[in-house]
């Protein structure tokens, strides 16, 4: 059976104080409090690990994005890695793996999109002027296939 460690409470003016598990310190507390840590203690502990406290810069490992994810990459030094993870074993045996990275697109201006969104609306108007024209089953169907393919962009 576990023990249940007691902690010293007092009652000062019909309020009840029990003391910290850290420290020590008296805190004010409810009927039902079993234990406290204080506040000055739970800050304590968050300056130790917690993860926003201090924002850490992205540090290159000279690898390209998402090596870790492939099955198989081998790095310039010829270390082989497999999943994610290192086989020491396999060092020096197998080609350097090339990898193209896309760089990203350019973010858009909300004019840009603006101007965008209206060409899109424009166009799938223009496509549907076209629609009404077709007479061909073919004709319409690759009409109505485009419109979609712009709805999309719409949306």
């Amino acid at each position: 059976m576990k023990s249940k460690i007691q902690y010293y409470t007092e009652v000062k003016n019909g309020v009840r104080f029990m003391e910290c598990r850290c420290c020590g310190t008296m805190v004010e507390v409810t009927s039902r409090t079993t234990s406290i840590k204080c506040d000055v203690c739970v800050r304590e502990d968050y300056d130790k690990d917690f993860p926003f406290s201090q924002p850490t810069a992205y540090k290159s490992n000279g690898r390209p994005r998402g090596w870790a994810f492939m099955k198989e990459y081998v790095d310039k030094d010829g270390n082989v890695f497999y999943k994610g993870k290192e086989q020491p074993g396999l060092k020096g045996t197998l080609k350097p793996t090339v990898m193209k990275v896309k760089p990203k697109k350019p973010k858009l201006s909300k004019g840009q999109k603006a101007q965008l969104y209206n060409e899109t609306l424009s166009e799938i108007h223009k496509l549907k002027k076209q629609l009404q024209k077709a007479k061909f089953k073919k004709d319409q169907k690759q009409i109505t296939s485009q419109i979609k393919k712009l709805q999309k962009k719409v949306r």
